[in-house]
């Protein structure tokens, strides 16, 4: 039987295969991260630490990794953490 119309314009087979391997990070390394861990700009210690270059097979895994961590930002913090403390933003 043919895929239908939702499964081909949403992608479905390919959004639960990477919902899968967010979950199975999150299970196996974020989960029992502290708060300090936890409590950092992901994305700001990519581009600062990270080794993210264009074509590299390991950046699909960073990038779950990162997901999954920015998850439990929103799960425990209720928001995803940003250092915009060398930016300047006006939050009034």
């Amino acid at each position: 039987m043919g895929k239908t119309i939702v499964d081909r314009v949403y992608k479905i087979d390919a959004l639960i295969k990477i919902f899968g391997e967010i979950i199975d990070d999150y299970v196996s390394q974020v989960a029992l991260m502290s708060d300090e861990d936890i409590e950092e700009d992901r994305s700001g210690w990519i581009k600062k630490y990270s080794d993210y270059r264009v074509g590299e097979a390991s950046n699909y895994d960073v990038s779950i990794h990162t997901i999954a961590i920015e998850i439990e930002q929103i799960r425990r913090f209720g928001k995803i953490v940003y250092d915009i403390s060398k930016k300047n933003v006006r939050l009034d």
